[in-house]
């Protein structure tokens, strides 16, 4: 065998292993399925994995906008007419979110850890000051004790509303309304009844304070269960609704998603402010600084009503006290207080929601809920939360000052709290998912040298056709004139003229005999 066909062999046997190796590791995925078991151990919530610290202290500002809405006709609307009001905002603050008294549990299979808060204002954000700018809205204490305080108790409580010169509407800053103010009304309540907080505020208490002890799941066993949590201050379910599928607590905390989603599946996220579990479905695919991800959003069926979604019925408070698509009413974790939750302008809410209040202008873009996950890495790498409180105001039997009133889910604030992944975080990501694409896609190089050296072994076999034939047209000439005999050839003189050369001769010329 010559050097040159020993070399078209080799390439040939090269080109076919990497082809045929190339293909099946294709075809079982096995690079794939390796990455993705080492992501599966790299993303757990155990000391010294690559998430573990970023977990505890998100390293993302989260922002929380409110935006309020001021009544400007009331009494118009204590008289039964449509209320009407202009939206105020957004008074903004830094939340600094960290998770507290982090405990490892059950041989690092679960950790247990409370979501701690805190807010600093931020004025070059905000449209105004908190401590100036005044509200009319809603008094909710008020309200509150009026529902409470049913029958005969309407009787003490009328006297307590007069003393205190209460009212149903009231005026306060957003300092006052947001942070906590003294209210009369309930000063005196509190006086004979222990359970009764003297200070009232949308976020009262919520400052540099936690929402209660988590266990989540670390996905050590199965990745699908990162971040997923077990219980909530030690409960499985919760007790304020009728149904065991409305109690369930399910899903992540909103902070955290297993890795490796897929469009089809559905997220599920426990809220502790509307003391339920929501769940998120893909809607599109986008991209935040370079970082693909999927983006979740609640659908309509989420907070739709009994009649439009069946699995709904176990929140209603009663089977009387059951509303409509777009709204739930809280009050059963809200002491009783006529608390309504809602996104914000009644999104994906009925219309009769909307057509009720004057300034209601639902957007999908300014009022929609998203999550936006690396679906690799389950990384969020944008989100905004988006929901509006209101109170249910109605006539209330033993109450003269609301014989006027229509039902009205009557709204007062809506919350934007939102976070975008920072340079450095995002930088980290792509550069984790750049190597999850290159050992993912390892075959497909295998796949490109064995095309190549295809190419190379097909080049050398047309150089080898191309010499062969080459070969064979010396080998025939030289044929032909060794065929050719020695009487066939004539000789003759080189001239007509002989010349005799002393030293060498005549000469001589050589020419093939032709026919006479």
């Amino acid at each position: 065998m010559t050097r040159r066909s020993c070399a078209i062999y080799t390439v040939g046997v090269i080109c076919a292993l990497l082809l045929v190796s190339g293909i099946a590791l294709m075809v079982a995925q096995v690079f794939r399925n390796l990455m993705h078991k080492r992501l599966k151990k790299e993303i757990v919530l155990v000391e010294g994995s690559r998430v573990f610290e970023s977990w505890k202290s998100p390293p993302p500002p989260v922002f929380m906008e409110f935006f309020f809405f001021n009544v400007t006709n009331v009494e118009e609307v204590l008289n039964g007419e449509k209320p009407e009001v202009n939206q105020i905002g957004p008074y903004t603050y830094r939340e600094y979110r960290y998770k507290d008294n982090v405990t490892m549990l059950d041989n690092n299979t679960k950790v247990s850890a409370y979501n701690a808060k805190s807010f600093v204002f931020l004025e070059d954000k905000s449209v105004g000051d908190p401590d100036v700018d005044n509200i009319t809205t809603v008094n909710i204490p008020i309200w509150a004790a009026m529902n409470k305080a049913q029958g005969f108790k309407s009787i003490f409580l009328n006297f307590m509303i007069k003393g205190t010169k209460s009212r149903l509407f009231t005026t306060r800053s957003v300092q006052e309304l947001l942070w906590g103010y003294e209210d009369a009304l309930l000063d005196r309540i509190a006086s004979s009844s222990t359970d009764v907080e003297r200070v009232f505020g949308l976020m009262y208490k919520k400052n540099e304070s936690s929402d209660g002890e988590f266990v989540f799941h670390t996905g050590t066993q199965n990745y699908l269960d990162y971040a997923r949590i077990e219980t909530y201050k030690g409960e499985r379910m919760l007790k304020y609704w009728s149904t065991n599928e409305s109690n369930s607590i399910l899903g992540s905390d909103g902070s955290a998603f297993h890795p490796l989603l897929n469009k089809s599946e559905r997220l599920y996220v426990f809220s502790p402010d509307l003391c339920r579990t929501i769940y998120m479905e893909f809607e599109k695919d986008v991209e935040v600084k370079g970082v693909p991800a999927y983006r979740f959003t609640p659908p309509r069926s989420v907070l739709a009503s009994k009649e439009e979604n069946p699995a709904n019925k176990g929140f209603c408070v009663t089977p009387k006290e059951c509303l409509g698509t777009g709204v739930l009413k809280v009050s059963p974790c809200r002491k009783g207080a006529p608390v309504v939750a809602s996104f914000p302008h009644f999104y994906l809410g009925e219309d009769k929601y909307i057509e009720a209040i004057g300034g209601m202008a639902p957007q999908r873009h300014h009022h929609q809920t998203f999550l936006d996950l690396n679906p690799t890495t389950g990384v969020i790498v944008r989100a905004s939360k988006r929901a509006q409180v209101n109170i249910l105001i109605n006539r209330i039997s033993g109450y003269p000052d609301t014989k006027l009133l229509k039902e009205t889910v009557f709204p007062v604030m809506f919350l934007n709290e939102s976070v975008v992944i920072d340079d450095a975080s995002a930088a980290k990501v792509n550069k984790l998912l750049m190597i999850v694409k290159v050992g993912s896609n390892f075959p497909l190089i295998i796949v490109g040298l064995g095309g190549i050296m295809l190419i190379v072994f097909i080049i050398l076999l047309i150089r080898a056709h191309q010499q062969k034939k080459r070969v064979k047209r010396i080998v025939f000439t030289k044929a032909a004139y060794a065929t050719t005999t020695e009487e066939d050839i004539s000789y003759s003189p080189a001239n007509t003229k002989e010349k005799d050369d002393g030293q060498n001769g005549n000469y001589i010329g050589m020419t093939t005999k032709t026919e006479q």
